[in-house]
């Protein structure tokens, strides 16, 4: 894994393994800014990355309440960008209760909406399962799209 930021809220990193960036949501209220940090982080490396980015996994259990309005930043800003940048996947890793679930119902309503399936996962390596059962049907896709350009 490659870190990308490590700041005391949370810790960015790639692994070119999976084709993936994660975000680790560390238990530290959030500004509006942090919270943009963090996917603005995982967007521009997405953007400026050699190798595709496909996959993108949080794991929020130790995140704190997420405001309505960085939720709304999140939905309208960062998924339709992450879509138009080439991912295809997200796992949330996540002991959700109700308010958390909440959140986490309205990000997967979005997400549907742009074509990118999200799977909740209580395990990161369940969401690694599927982002490796994956892989090799993105690679195809992604090598058949460099040859028509």
């Amino acid at each position: 894994m490659i870190k990308l930021a490590e700041t005391d809220f949370v810790t960015v990193t790639h692994s070119e393994e999976l084709y993936l960036v994660s975000v680790l949501w560390k238990p530290k209220a959030l500004s509006f800014n942090d919270y943009k940090f963090a996917f603005e982080t995982a967007l521009d490396y997405q953007l400026k990355c050699k190798t595709p980015i496909f996959n993108y996994i949080s794991d929020v259990r130790d995140q704190t309440v997420v405001s309505p309005a960085y939720r709304k930043w999140f939905q309208d800003e960062a998924v339709p960008r992450a879509s138009r940048q080439g991912l295809h996947r997200g796992a949330v890793i996540t002991d959700a209760g109700v308010f958390k679930r909440y959140y986490l119902n309205h990000i997967m309503d979005t997400t549907k909406r742009f074509g990118l399936p999200l799977k909740l996962f209580k395990e990161p390596e369940n969401a690694f399962r599927w982002f490796r059962a994956e892989l090799s049907n993105d690679l195809k896709i992604f090598e058949s799209q460099k040859v028509s350009i």
